[in-house]
C-alpha cells in the first residue's frame, strides 16, 4: 500500500499510477472547477500530483498562467512529466520534488492550490496547510478532495483548515467523492 499510494515506487507504484490516471479524472476535474479560477493567467499549485492528470486539467484552465506541481515520488514525476511534456517544454509547468510541509515557493506566489487523495498521508496536516497558506496570495482558493476508495476525509478536516488560518470553509459531498473549498484570509485577517 505504501509503495502504491503514499510514496509510489517500483511495480506497486506503477500499478498505483495507472489506477490513479484511470479513475481520478472526474474528481480532479470537479476540484479544478471548484477552484473557480477567474482568469487564464493565474499561478496554480497542485500538491501530490500523482500521474499528472490534475496538472493537465489545470494547465488547460490557465493557458497563459503557470502550474506548479509538488510531489515526493520520483515515479510520479516521471509519469506527470510524460503526460505534461508540452506544458513543461513551453515553460508553463514546473514539477518539484518536495512535500506539503516544505514548499520551495515564495510567499504569496500562488493564486490557487489543490490536493487530491493525499492530505491524510501528510505527517502533520496542519503544518502542511499552514505552508499552503503561506504560498497562496491573500484570498487564494484551495480545494482538497478525497475519492471514495481513499477512505474519505479525516473527521476533523474543516478544523484543520480553520486552525491553519483558512476562511470560508465549505464542504461538498458528491457521488465521485468529497471536496472541501476554502480561501486564505485577506487584509487584517491574515
Amino acid at each position: 500500500m505504501y509503495q502504491m499510494f503514499v510514496l509510489p515506487a517500483g511495480t506497486p507504484g506503477e500499478a498505483g499510477a495507472e489506477l490513479m490516471a484511470r479513475s481520478g479524472r472526474l474528481l480532479q476535474a470537479a476540484a479544478v472547477k471548484r477552484l473557480e479560477l477567474p482568469a487564464p493567467d493565474l499561478h496554480v499549485l497542485e500538491i501530490g500530483f500523482g500521474p499528472g492528470v490534475g496538472l493537465a486539467l489545470l494547465a488547460d484552465t490557465v493557458p497563459q498562467g503557470h502550474v506548479t506541481g509538488v510531489d515526493p515520488s520520483e515515479l510520479m514525476h516521471r509519469h506527470a512529466a510524460q503526460r505534461n511534456s508540452e506544458a513543461i517544454a513551453a515553460g508553463r509547468m514546473t514539477l518539484i520534488r518536495s512535500t506539503a510541509d516544505t514548499l520551495p515557493l515564495p510567499d504569496d506566489s500562488q493564486d490557487a492550490a489543490m490536493m487530491i487523495d493525499n492530505l491524510h498521508f501528510w505527517p502533520d496536516p496542519v503544518a502542511g496547510l499552514r505552508e499552503v497558506s503561506r504560498v497562496l496570495a491573500p484570498g487564494g482558493a484551495v480545494v482538497c478532495g478525497f475519492s471514495p476508495p481513499s477512505g474519505g476525509p479525516p473527521n476533523d478536516l474543516a478544523r484543520m483548515f480553520d486552525t491553519a488560518g483558512f476562511v470560508e470553509i465549505e464542504s461538498l459531498t458528491r457521488r465521485g467523492g468529497f471536496l472541501l473549498r476554502a480561501r486564505t484570509a485577506t487584509g487584517a485577517d491574515r
